[in-house]
């Protein structure tokens, strides 16, 4: 076929008619209507054809040029010398994204101890602390890369606690002049429970509160709205997930597009498979992350962690669960492509339909502040 020709130009196109018309041979008298499903309180049809939606969308995209995701690993510190174990053998195991849950107060060299031998300048880094210890975790892993000899200003990170950093402003801005990269205002919706428009119009009000907050303190917009993320979770329901993803991309780029026409929303969307979610079948539960995570991907998550399949029961996992977590991204990346792909969901009539229920209804949410 020549490079000229459309692909598949040699098959006549078929109106909705009569894809109908063979739909309604093959249920052999039983009725379209008998398959609608429910979502967000809607009846929708299994069926969309392009007559339903003759405009087209662009594809959307917000992970890296070539499409990768970061491959997370989760990582709960109660010692900093295991820790650092951990995260080595990550590193060893294709992570790219350590994520340490502290669950103590580190001092100076605890920190260089938890940090030993990675090179951050490669790879992301994120911490989870209690409230209060923003700032100590901010200066502590400042101190360690500079005693490393590495450059704060080339580390993509973020310190994530329970407290909003915009309380204290200045703080806030110092902080991102020791840290450039370094993300700290994350809405997070992880343990919102709720339709996904629900939690959808709850990230996007708590991101649009940063903004606001933001302008209040008379900073310029365009140095932060970048620094804006969002933590959520995906469910068992596999096409809402991917749609609940792509939701929140237009909802963002909706509200920052308010704020100015020139923003464009570029947001980091980190996405978990939480423990919350499993089964007390480990086997299960490594099938249902496989799933779980190609709707995330294909949503457009820019990071995934995908708790070990015993983290019911042993938080954190063994090295072996921990070990197959891992795998599972890279089979997605390394021989399924996933990553090679800006937007696979792009140019699904029926996709493209989810995407609008959950995002119009979530966006009828936050307009009315709900």
């Amino acid at each position: 076929m020549s490079k000229n020709n459309k692909l598949f130009s040699e098959f006549a196109p078929k109106t909705k008619a009569e894809w109908l018309a063979k739909v309604a041979k093959d249920l052999k008298g039983k009725p379209l209507d008998s398959l609608h499903w429910e979502y967000e309180n809607e009846k929708l049809s299994p069926f969309y054809h392009r007559e339903d939606r003759p405009e087209r969308q662009n594809p959307l995209t917000n992970r890296q040029a070539n499409g990768a995701w970061e491959i997370g690993e989760n990582i709960i510190v109660t010692d900093p010398k295991t820790g650092n174990e951990q995260a080595l053998s990550a590193l060893m195991r294709g992570a790219n994204a350590l994520r340490f849950e502290l669950t103590n107060s580190l001092s100076s060299v605890e920190m260089q101890t938890l940090l030993k031998d990675i090179q951050h300048e490669w790879i992301s880094t994120h911490f989870v602390a209690e409230k209060g210890q923003l700032t100590q975790v901010a200066y502590n892993f400042s101190a360690a890369l500079k005693e490393k000899k590495q450059n704060p200003a080339k580390v993509a990170c973020s310190i994530q606690t329970d407290e909003n950093p915009l309380t204290d402003f200045e703080n806030f801005r110092k902080i991102r002049t020791e840290l450039p990269l370094c993300k700290l205002l994350l809405a997070d919706i992880t343990t919102q429970t709720g339709a996904d428009s629900e939690t959808l119009a709850a990230a996007v009000k708590q991101a649009n509160s940063f903004l606001d907050t933001l302008y209040d303190n008379g900073a310029e917009l365009t140095e932060h709205y970048q620094n804006i993320g969002f933590a959520l979770t995906v469910s068992d329901a596999y096409f809402p997930s991917i749609a609940k993803i792509r939701a929140l991309k237009i909802l963002w780029q909706q509200v920052l597009t308010a704020w100015h026409p020139d923003f464009t929303a570029d947001p980091s969307i980190e996405v978990h498979l939480t423990a919350a979610q499993q089964s007390e079948d480990e086997d299960y539960n490594k099938i249902k992350a496989a799933t779980q995570a190609m709707s995330a991907l294909i949503g457009g998550a820019t990071r995934l962690y995908i708790h070990p399949s015993d983290d019911f029961k042993t938080p954190g996992g063994d090295s072996f669960s921990r070990r197959i977590a891992l795998n599972v991204q890279h089979l997605l990346q390394q021989e399924s492509y996933f990553d090679r792909v800006a937007d696979p969901a792009a140019g699904s009539y029926f996709v493209e339909e989810l995407t609008d229920v959950v995002g119009e209804k979530a966006w009828e949410i936050f307009r009315k502040g709900k």
